[in-house]
């Protein structure tokens, strides 16, 4: 488990636990809750807005036909 951030609640960790378990990246900013530079929750949609870019450019990429 990486999430090492010593400003998040007990909520907090276990919701960031659980993106790593179902994403497999550990979550980013972390750094940035505890300097105080964002909340919890803005590094929350940071994170979810990371995948969903990684998604969208992954659905994106042009595939070799099949026949």
């Amino acid at each position: 488990m990486t999430i090492y951030a010593k400003k998040l609640s007990r909520e907090w960790k276990e919701a960031f636990r659980r993106y790593e378990q179902i994403s497999g990246f550990e979550p980013m900013f972390q750094e940035d809750v505890d300097s105080g530079e964002i909340t919890p929750r803005e590094a929350w949609n940071r994170n979810i807005c990371w995948l969903e870019d990684v998604l969208a450019e992954t659905t994106n990429i042009k595939i070799p036909f099949e026949e």
